[in-house]
């Protein structure tokens, strides 16, 4: 950061690169969970062409689900503009483990 800190966020593994920046999907996962039309969120990356992956909001409304351009202009009020989703899926529930951690695997299929 701009402290000189160092700050690992998730897994190397969860990583998305799209057009050559590297994203978090936790710190995104954060900031839509601020969202008030969201319960529920999950954020992965989609294999694309052009930007190598492209950033995919996964998530459960409260009522009238969020557009993409509000989602994209929500998370860049205080992330990269790199950061914002360009792909939103919908979903009545999120799959999960007995456990409760969001099964990714399953959220693109």
């Amino acid at each position: 950061d701009d402290d000189g800190g160092l700050w690992i966020d998730g897994r190397a593994g969860d990583m998305i690169i799209t057009g050559g920046e590297n994203v978090w999907p936790s710190r995104i996962e954060q900031r839509l969970a601020e969202h008030p039309a969201i319960t529920e969120v999950a954020v992965l990356g989609r294999s694309d062409p052009d930007w190598g992956q492209i950033v995919v909001a996964c998530v459960v409304a409260s009522g009238t689900p969020p557009s993409l351009d509000d989602l994209r202009s929500f998370v860049t009020d205080t992330l990269p503009v790199w950061n914002a989703p360009k792909e939103l899926l919908i979903f009545d529930e999120l799959p999960k483990t007995a456990l409760g951690k969001v099964r990714r695997s399953e959220l693109l299929n």
